[in-house]
């Protein structure tokens, strides 16, 4: 016996929708299309979903949708082509040319989070099949639509990957969730990477917030101006960036960078603390840059060094103003997060114009550079990434974050 569920009472409906979590919802929106009404119309009384995040991952010729509909949930729908031969009947067609299996049952897993934010959450997987009759971007569109239909949402970050789509279907992508603010652009490590379609996604793409360019170019002449986005990306992140020279490096405009698996060595960062002594100032805040060589931060220094104790960290723009002769004031910093300690070794750096700076090395390879703020009540800000637990990790471990870096008051 099917139970009438849509013949009950308004409240006492509501209630029970109010119990069903996000991929439950979804199972009952896709029953019918009074369902789906049913559902949006709860939905639409309840906190609006703020982060629409879609990722578009192929693993040996399937396709797959992962969609964050919140901080604790995520629904993974695998995108599967019909067989002719199939039999329709076992099958519940939910929208134009998409279908489900009758017997819609998910794989349900706790999975720890790749996030930074929150630390200690994990988040519940649930893992579904879509199957459909046409092309691939067609109807990967349309339930992309049918989830922000439901959902009163549209997608707020792109994670495109390469091969799950062929040149024109990635057109009709970029076409549609261009407007995206946070974007990311990646590529099977195996295939070679169109360069004109490389460049024609990263200048139609409108990220405000967050850019990632993970893609890893096969070919050793590619290039691309980091200036010529439509709009300048809060933050920036370059997954292989063996292809950007050190003048782009100097120019970038976004206020934080990550500039991974590069080429530069221990004599561009001095480079880069010259040219600040000097009075040269960045358009950027802050960058982060894995550099090809173990670091020496010591021979970046050439001003008169204090070192500072662990007591001192909450004190340092007294002790700087104290001291009128510039001097390069040095620390050992610790921090404990759950993937493990980082410990970093600085440097706060001083110039004529009392602007204050912090660069600092962790792991051997990373390094830092940090405008700190000239307010005279801020604290001096340091910051971490993920990148420095997966710098020793062998080749061909995936590698995923969306919050980009994790800042730590100096205190």
């Amino acid at each position: 016996m099917i139970f009438p569920i849509l013949r009950l009472p308004y409240l006492v409906l509501n209630k029970i929708l109010d119990h069903l979590n996000v991929f439950e919802l979804v199972s009952l929106s896709v029953c019918s299309n009074r369902c789906k009404w049913r559902c949006k119309q709860f939905r639409s009384t309840k906190e609006q979903i703020t982060t629409f995040h879609l990722e578009f991952l192929s693993t040996k010729g399937t396709t797959f949708l992962n969609f964050y509909p919140s901080l604790e949930q995520q629904l993974v729908f695998e995108l599967k082509k019909l067989e002719e031969l199939q039999n329709l009947n076992n099958y519940l067609c939910i929208a134009n040319n998409l279908y489900v299996t009758r017997d819609w049952s998910p794989r349900v897993f706790p999975t720890g989070r790749d996030r930074w934010f929150p630390f200690c959450s994990y988040l519940s997987k649930y893992h579904q099949t879509v199957y459909y009759s046409t092309d691939l971007a067609a109807s990967t569109l349309t339930w992309v639509r049918f989830l922000s239909e439901l959902f009163s949402a549209q997608p707020t970050s792109l994670s495109l990957t390469f091969n799950c789509f062929n040149t024109e279907e990635i057109d009709r992508i970029m076409d549609c969730h261009c407007s995206v603010t946070n974007f990311e652009i990646n590529s099977d490590s195996n295939q070679e990477v169109d360069q004109k379609l490389a460049i024609s996604i990263l200048e139609r793409q409108n990220a405000t917030k967050e850019l990632k360019i993970s893609l890893k170019p096969t070919n050793e002449t590619f290039q691309f101006d980091l200036n010529s986005f439509r709009n300048i990306p809060e933050f920036l992140e370059i997954g292989h960036s063996f292809w950007v020279k050190w003048e782009q490096v100097l120019d970038l405009r976004s206020n934080a960078n990550y500039i991974l698996r590069s080429n530069f060595l221990n004599i561009h960062f001095k480079d880069l603390v010259e040219k600040w002594k000097g009075g040269w100032t960045p358009k950027w805040n802050r960058i982060m840059i894995e550099s090809n060589e173990i670091l020496d931060i010591d021979s970046w220094i050439t001003d008169p060094v204090i070192n500072l104790g662990q007591e001192d960290l909450g004190n340092i723009r007294n002790l700087i103003r104290q001291n009128q002769i510039m001097h390069a004031y040095k620390f050992h910093f610790k921090e404990r997060y759950p993937y493990g300690d980082i410990v970093k070794t600085g440097y706060h750096i001083t110039r004529q114009d009392k602007s204050i700076a912090t660069v600092t090395v962790e792991n051997n390879k990373i390094g830092w550079f940090i405008l700190q703020s000239a307010e005279p009540d801020d604290v001096f800000m340091v910051y971490s990434h993920l990148r420095t637990y997966q710098c020793n990790d062998p080749p061909g471990r995936p590698v995923v974050s969306y919050f980009p870096a994790r800042g730590t008051p100096l205190s």
